[in-house]
């Protein structure tokens, strides 16, 4: 029984095999028609659409890095124009993209459903955008080593991988600032800007810097050398590079400004470097509205001349002020710092130095005032060495009164409230400067002298010592006790408190004069006591002189009268 059974199902096994391929090919040319598309509106269909738009741009991208990759010479060229263009519509496309978003969410949607893989793509092109900006960094280390920027091929690669760096750093800074208003975390690509950023900021400033010297020796030459050819040509390429480099800079402030960076340093590079007082360099877009409004109305009602006047005065005179007050905190801490115990100098030298310090900022202040009116300080330093040099002539007395003024300050034969006799002339000195010094008389005169009056004379400087001899000299009648006159004497100086004990008065007989007989009497006392001493010493002689009876003669003379009788 079985095996007839088994006859009969391997005869029926082809037809099965048949049926079953029937089957299978019925259901492929009719598949299933179960809808699975969603119902989207229409706002979330422009969402979708905005969403391929970037993808369709993001892929045409790296169509292209692939194409450059394996590219050279003017082709490489073509392809990075072309990925400019992509480039500046994906950023469009992704603005556009943002705003879309956020009307959708700010009317009470919620994106995530319809973003879908959209977003882990986002997410995944923040590590695919630093990778191309490291690339482009290589690319250019790598051919800074032997590229020359003097020449024109050498010029021509270094803005070409600037406009790649320029390229790479604003798409990462637009694809930051769309995954973070998407309300995701772009913190990788935040952290490889914040440390990038700064780094290719200081390498343009470089950049600038060097290409303002360059300038510089290209108007030198041009100087000496007009219309040559090599020196022009030079010329025009460090301009082209310096206008390739302050755009790339301008870029770069943007990006940071947009990551709460400082970059008030470059924008003072920008500023001295172009010459120019730019609303972009100083403020935000409202500063540069009002700016520009005000501007027009200004040419418009007393015109353009007279417009720059008023802006190149307040620039002039906002940086007077400034190094105003520069100078004088400079001033008041030097000046401290002269006055301190560790350092010994005259009040003459502090004070000239304190006034010269001042003067040489403010003329400091006022070169970088007319530099950045516009005023080209090379004639004025030009005509002011050839003025000076015809004053120097002229004034051989006054730079002979300067010379003698620095003798005296390096010297120091006297300085502020010390009683001086110079140049015939006895007095306290109340002031100094580089020409002439000021003495006060004692008769509350004011004498202002030339110093060279004074270094070339005598100069009798009677307060300089801390001690001084008061030498006096008393007289006494041939008739008086000699010794009781030297004890009377003895006892005057030992009781005045204000003459010192050391060193030790000397009082001695010095003279036998035509109608006296003469003491010396010379006590020491300080400088300050001088005049106390010789007076009272002087007064209590006299009053003593009297109670001890002992005379004080005056000159006398014998008058003999002879008569002649006549005869």
């Amino acid at each position: 029984m079985l095996f007839p059974r088994l006859r009969r199902l391997v005869r029926a096994l082809p037809m099965l095999c048949v049926f079953v391929c029937l089957c299978v090919y019925a259901q492929s040319e009719n598949p299933p028609t179960t809808s699975l598309e969603p119902n989207y509106s229409e706002e979330e269909l422009r969402i979708l659409a905005a969403a391929e738009r970037v993808e369709s741009n993001k892929a045409k991208l790296e169509a292209l890095d692939a194409a450059y990759k394996k590219s050279s010479g003017e082709t490489s060229e073509s392809i990075v124009l072309q990925r400019l263009d992509t480039y500046d519509s994906l950023i469009k496309e992704l603005r556009e993209f943002t705003s879309l978003v956020g009307d959708y969410k700010n009317g009470g949607g919620t994106p995530d459903h319809l973003l879908g893989d959209f977003n882990e793509e986002m997410l995944n092109t923040g590590r695919s955008l630093r990778a191309d900006i490291r690339t482009y960094l290589s690319r250019y280390n790598e051919n800074s080593i032997e590229r020359d920027t003097a020449t024109a091929d050498g010029l021509r690669s270094y803005i070409f991988d600037n406009r790649l760096l320029d390229m790479g750093f604003r798409l990462l800074s637009e694809y930051v600032a769309v995954i973070e208003q998407l309300e995701f975390s772009a913190a990788p690509s935040r952290r490889f800007l914040m440390s990038e950023v700064p780094l290719r900021a200081d390498s343009l400033s470089g950049q600038i810097r060097l290409n303002t010297e360059r300038l510089n020796e290209a108007k030198a030459l041009l100087s000496i050398k007009k219309d040559d050819a090599e020196v022009l040509e030079k010329q025009r390429l460090a301009t082209e590079k310096q206008e390739s480099d302050t755009r790339s800079l301008l870029l770069i402030i943007d990006i940071a400004e947009k990551l709460e960076l400082d970059v008030s340093r470059y924008r003072q590079l920008l500023l001295r470097t172009t010459g120019e007082i730019s609303a972009d360099l100083i403020g935000s877009n409202v500063l540069s509205g009002l700016f520009y409004d005000w501007w027009i109305s200004v040419k418009q009602s007393v015109g353009t001349t007279l417009a720059n006047f008023s802006i190149k005065a307040g620039v002039f005179l906002g940086i007077l002020l400034v190094f105003h007050g520069i100078a004088t905190l400079v001033s008041r801490v030097l000046l401290r710092s002269l006055t301190s115990g560790s350092v010994n100098l005259s009040v003459l030298m502090q004070d000239m130095l304190t006034s010269m310090t001042a003067r040489l900022i403010m003329l400091l202040g006022l070169l970088v005032a007319l530099a950045q009116v516009g005023v080209s300080l090379g004639p004025v330093l030009a005509g002011l060495g050839v003025v000076g040099f015809v004053i120097g002539f002229a004034l051989q007395d006054t730079l002979g009164n300067f010379a003698a003024g620095v003798m005296i300050l390096v010297y120091r034969p006297y300085d502020v409230d010390d009683f001086v006799e110079a140049a015939g002339v006895f007095g306290k000195v109340r002031s100094m400067n580089i020409v002439s010094t000021t003495v006060l008389t004692f008769d509350n005169q004011t004498l202002i002298i030339p110093n060279s009056k004074i270094w070339g004379d005598v100069i009798k400087n009677v307060t300089a010592q801390k001690v001084r001899r008061v030498d006096m000299t008393f007289g006494i009648g041939y008739s008086d006790d000699v010794e009781h006159a030297e004890r009377i004497l003895a006892d005057i100086v030992e009781e005045n408190e204000k003459v010192l004990q050391s060193p030790e008065p000397m009082i001695k007989l010095n003279a036998l004069g035509e109608s006296s007989v003469d003491f010396i009497v010379r006590p020491w006392a300080k400088t300050e006591h001088y005049w106390d001493v010789y007076w009272e010493v002087t007064r209590e002689v006299k009053m003593r002189f009297d109670r001890e009876g002992i005379s004080i003669p005056f000159p006398q003379r014998d008058v003999h009268i002879y008569q002649q009788s006549k005869d």
